[in-house]
C-alpha cells in the first residue's frame, strides 16, 4: 500500500504550514478526469474501480467510513463521486496518488497524471503530479528546469535510491522540513557517487577523489575541477554541519537550516545532479561507441 499525500505531510497539515485549496470547478474537472478514465479503460460503470476499490482502498487508509463536508457539517459520504466534491482537499489528493496506483499495472497512469497535470496547469493552481505523487509548486525553485532535469535523469538512468532521496528532499519542502531537504540532498549526490565510482563503501573524501579519477570532470581550462570540487565540498559540509545522520541542536540560531537555505541547497544538488549524470551519460555513450567501432575493425 503506497504512502498518500496526506500520511507524508501529516505533521505539516497538523500545524498548517501546508494549506490545500480546491474550489467547485477543479473538483469537478478533477471528476471528469476519473470517470473519463475510469470508462476508457474498461470499467463499466455498475462495477468500477472509480465506484467500488478506490471507495475500499481509501477506506482501508483511513480505517473509518469516508467523510466529507455537506452544508458545511463533516458527514459520513457512501461513495467515491461524493467523497471528492466534498472532502478536505488533501483527502481528494489521497484518491488521484491510490487511482494513479491502479492505473500503473495496466500501463495507464501516465496519461490519467498528463491529463490531470492539463487541468492543475489550466486552473492556474498549484499543484502538480510528479513521480505519482501530489507536489505542491508553492515556490519558484520547484518549477525550476534544474531541478526536472535532475529528477529526469535520475529516472531513466536507474539511480532508483538517488531519486528517492531526490524526491524526499523536495517533499521535505513542501512540509517546511528544511533540515530533512539538507539531509535528503546529501543522501542523493553520495548515493548517485557512490554508483558512478562504483565504491559502495567510501567515504565523503574518497568519493571526490573517484569522481575526480573517474574520467567525468573536464580539464577545459585551469582550475575547473579544483572549483567544482569546492561545489561538491560546500554541500557535504553544510550537511555534516548541520544535520547530518539526524537534526542536532545548533547553539547558534543563525546555523539552523531556514527556507532560504534549504532552496539553495535543493538548487546546488540540482546544479551537480545534472552536471554529474549528463557527464556520466556522455560517457557512457562514447564508451558504447568506441567499443562498436572496435568490433567492427574486427
Amino acid at each position: 500500500m503506497i504512502t498518500i499525500f496526506s500520511q507524508r505531510h501529516s505533521k505539516a497539515l497538523d500545524d498548517k504550514k501546508v494549506q490545500i485549496s480546491l474550489n467547485g470547478k477543479l473538483r469537478q474537472r478533477i471528476i471528469y478526469c476519473f470517470e473519463k478514465h475510469d470508462v476508457l479503460h474498461g470499467w463499466d460503470q455498475a462495477n468500477s474501480f472509480f465506484k467500488d476499490e478506490l471507495n475500499q482502498l481509501l477506506k482501508e487508509n483511513y480505517g473509518s467510513e469516508l467523510k466529507g463536508y455537506v452544508n458545511a457539517k463533516l458527514t459520513e459520504v457512501r461513495t467515491t463521486l461524493e467523497f471528492i466534491k466534498t472532502a478536505w482537499p488533501p483527502l481528494v489528493f489521497d484518491a488521484i496518488e491510490l487511482f494513479l496506483d491502479m492505473l500503473e499495472p495496466i500501463g495507464k497512469n501516465t496519461e490519467f497524471a498528463k491529463e490531470l497535470n492539463h487541468i492543475f496547469t489550466s486552473e492556474n493552481s498549484p499543484y502538480r503530479l510528479l513521480d505519482s505523487q501530489i507536489i505542491i509548486l508553492d515556490s519558484s525553485f520547484l518549477e525550476s528546469v534544474v531541478l526536472k532535469r535532475a529528477s529526469e535523469l535520475l529516472k531513466t538512468t536507474a539511480f532508483e535510491q538517488a531519486s528517492r532521496n531526490f524526491l524526499n528532499a523536495r517533499n521535505n519542502f513542501t512540509a517546511g522540513d528544511f533540515n530533512g531537504v539538507i539531509f535528503e540532498c546529501n543522501n542523493a549526490v553520495e548515493s548517485v557517487l557512490k554508483k558512478i565510482v562504483d565504491k559502495k563503501n567510501a567515504d565523503q573524501k574518497d568519493l571526490k577523489k573517484y569522481l575526480m579519477k573517474a574520467g567525468l570532470i573536464p580539464n577545459y581550462f585551469q582550475g575547473f575541477c579544483d572549483n567544482f570540487e569546492g561545489l561538491l565540498q560546500s554541500l557535504f559540509s553544510i550537511a555534516n554541519n548541520s544535520v547530518r545522520h539526524g537534526k542536532i541542536d545548533l547553539p547558534d540560531p543563525r546555523s539552523e537550516a531556514d527556507r532560504p537555505v534549504a532552496s539553495f541547497v535543493l538548487h546546488l544538488t540540482g546544479s551537480l545532479l545534472v552536471f554529474i549524470m549528463e557527464r556520466y551519460q556522455e560517457k557512457e555513450m562514447q564508451e558504447e561507441k568506441d567499443n562498436s567501432n572496435d568490433r567492427n575493425l574486427l
